[in-house]
């Protein structure tokens, strides 16, 4: 199909008068306030040191655990609507520090990312690894924060000292306040766990004797010296703990998932747990009607087939 030379200017005029309207509606038009569904949520990244173990698959390229805790983490970020609140914790020993305070995921996209390109093994303040307890902090840190966030709990679940089969730790809070997902990270093979001092010095990986195998009160319980003896001696290394961290999960009523492939898995998970609450946004329309002139002006200039003569 064929146009007259008179056609194809009367066409190129609309074409610009088009992106001409478009251009000022985009400088011009006003925002409009909508409400939509957002979460409020505290990623607690494990920094103890059985997550410098390179166990995770990331484009057929073996990345320790935490590297891929802080990846998958800014992912998560990226799949956020906006109006959503993140604040950003580590865990080592007992405790879960509160490093960013929840703030507006988008307007704090770079803060965000800035302080998880700085989250490492040496930010940690002891070399204990006791993720229930630490979990049990988190929880008890979200309580005290406004909007109350959910929290999401990055780990590979290996507590060090290990826990006794029969005094597992309680969790002395109310249940139903804060809710979340524990994100379970680390393959299911035992591997060699790095070994560095407090002050991130390499001192290659942690030996047989160098850890604690069973519970420091075993000893002081009624359990008999040939079933201790008969315990594995396997707490330097290191794979995922899954099964307790669905015990975690099951004890405060969060969601587990267990070395998801995309942000989408952990945050469908969210969905079916945490409490989304509406808020209300300012929307910006600037990027539609810029998006439609852009389209407008590659058609003018690079014309489809029945443009041409």
């Amino acid at each position: 199909m064929k146009f007259s030379y008179q056609s194809r200017i009367t066409a190129s005029a609309l074409f610009m008068l088009l992106v001409t309207l478009l251009i000022m509606a985009a400088l011009w038009f006003p925002r409009t306030d909508r409400t939509i569904k957002v979460m409020d949520l505290l990623f607690v990244i494990d920094i103890t040191q059985s997550m410098d173990v390179k166990d995770v698959d990331q484009n057929g390229e073996e990345i320790s655990r935490l590297t891929w805790a802080t990846e998958y983490t800014k992912q998560t970020l990226q799949q956020l609507p906006c109006g959503s609140h993140v604040g950003l914790a580590a865990f080592t020993e007992a405790r879960s520090l509160v490093l960013i305070n929840p703030v507006e995921v988008c307007s704090s996209y770079n803060d965000l990312t800035q302080m998880l390109s700085k989250i490492n093994g040496s930010m940690a303040w002891a070399l204990s690894s006791e993720v229930s307890k630490a979990a049990f902090t988190a929880v008890e840190q979200a309580k005290l924060m406004e909007p109350v966030p959910d929290v999401v709990f990055i780990t590979d679940g290996h507590e060090a000292p290990p826990l006794s089969d029969t005094l597992f730790p309680k969790f002395k809070g109310k249940l139903g306040e804060v809710s979340g997902v524990f994100v379970g990270i680390g393959g299911e093979k035992l591997l060699p766990i790095p070994k560095h001092d407090i002050d991130g010095t390499d001192l290659g990986v942690w030996e047989q004797n160098d850890v604690m195998h069973e519970d420091v009160y075993a000893s002081l319980r009624n359990e008999s010296v040939e079933t201790r003896a008969a315990k594995p001696r396997n707490e330097h290394l290191s794979s995922q703990k899954k099964s307790h961290l669905e015990q975690l999960a099951n004890m405060l009523d969060f969601d587990f998932v267990s070395s998801p492939s995309k942000p989408n898995t952990v945050i469908s998970a969210l969905e079916h747990k945490v409490k989304m609450r509406d808020q209300v946004v300012s929307y910006d329309w600037a990027p539609w009607f810029t998006g439609i002139a852009l389209l407008f002006l590659v058609l003018l200039y690079f014309p489809v087939r029945f443009f041409r003569d």
